[in-house]
């Protein structure tokens, strides 16, 4: 049986991996995409603030998440996703460190979540790309992207992994990674270690 997938992406307001400000997820079972879920998020007020760059990234104001709820409430809505099987990301040290930072920020529990990165599965997988962006990715393989949309970047992801999937013929999640030398990595859930706050 499949294992669920759930791939993960977050926004930040600014520099501080804790100021999550949209996060998306899409998941994957049995070999479709079951489910996908999109946020806006408040920040806490000790990282409100949002950074001119950030938000020409994402396009992501002060003023569109003043009603938006906060991470504890999103929290609950996305835990089951973490722990129930594997979690993806895009540039995953970004995304957990975000995850930790938030939840180490809001004094929640740090989640035992196993991960993968589908920058190292697309290296191993593409190793004649120049250069294996999200939206390279996206390009390559023709998935529709909104670029820097968390719920879109969430899609695209795994929609990434999909691909590999089809194209070699392995739907074992676990038996594809061993084969494409991906590491299946654990969050540590230490709250004194620290992240890249980079995308």
């Amino acid at each position: 049986m499949m294992k669920r997938i759930a791939a993960i992406d977050f926004e930040t307001a600014n520099a501080s991996p804790a100021s999550v400000c949209a996060v998306g997820i899409a998941v994957m079972e049995e070999g479709c995409v079951e489910e996908k879920y999109y946020s806006l998020i408040r920040p806490e007020e000790d990282v409100f603030y949002f950074s001119p760059w950030n938000t020409k990234i994402h396009g992501i104001h002060s003023r569109d998440v003043l009603d938006a709820p906060d991470f504890t409430d999103v929290y609950h809505a996305i835990s089951e996703y973490l722990t129930s099987g594997l979690v993806v990301a895009h540039n995953a040290s970004f995304d957990m460190g975000c995850l930790r930072a938030a939840c180490i920020s809001c004094g929640i529990e740090i989640p035992p979540v196993q991960y993968f990165d589908t920058v190292e599965l697309s290296r191993r997988v593409f190793p004649e790309m120049p250069h294996h962006r999200l939206d390279d990715m996206c390009t390559k393989l023709n998935i529709e992207l909104n670029h820097h949309h968390a719920g879109s970047d969430a899609y695209g992801c795994l929609m990434i992994v999909a691909d590999i999937m089809n194209e070699s013929g392995i739907y074992d999640i676990e038996k594809l990674l061993e084969q494409c030398h991906t590491r299946i990595r654990k969050l540590d859930t230490n709250p004194g270690i620290k992240y890249s706050c980079r995308k």
